[in-house]
């Protein structure tokens, strides 16, 4: 229980270290999302949800409430294209706290590299949105 604590406030805290928490309203459902560097998460937690850590590396954390407000299971795809169009697939891992539901995926990146980002999500009993966004990555030492 303490480590998915710990992640809740990870992540809870992590808009203040990025470009900040953001979301898109598709609906009935919003779509939050924030990408940060992966260094943010205590070695621990990151072990127990098989997230590495280092430069270069951030995590793409992706929310969908319904319309009642509440954690949204969800099946999510997509990836990431950096300026030269060089596409990285995402792999999204489900972790659940109570009604929160929070789909995790790593991503590598340069230095002060825009990352686009296109995914698709599909919600339970819901026709699928397209959530598009970019954000410039920087590269801890």
């Amino acid at each position: 229980m303490k480590s998915l604590k710990s992640l809740a406030w990870a992540l809870l805290l992590a808009p203040g270290i990025g470009a900040g928490e953001q979301k898109q309203r598709f609906g009935d459902f919003e779509a939050h999302y924030v990408v940060f560097p992966s260094t943010f998460v205590q070695s621990e937690i990151a072990h127990q949800y098989g997230l590495r850590r280092g430069p270069g590396l951030a995590v793409v954390n992706i929310s969908v409430l319904d319309a009642a407000g509440k954690g949204a299971a969800c099946a999510i795809a997509g990836h990431s294209k950096n300026l030269l169009g060089q596409i990285s697939p995402l792999t999204f891992k489900e972790v659940r706290e109570g009604d929160a539901v929070y789909y995790l995926a790593e991503v590598r990146h340069a230095d002060q590299e825009v990352l686009r980002f296109s995914l698709t999500i599909t919600p339970p009993d819901a026709s699928p949105f397209d959530l598009n966004f970019q954000q410039r990555l920087y590269a801890e030492e």
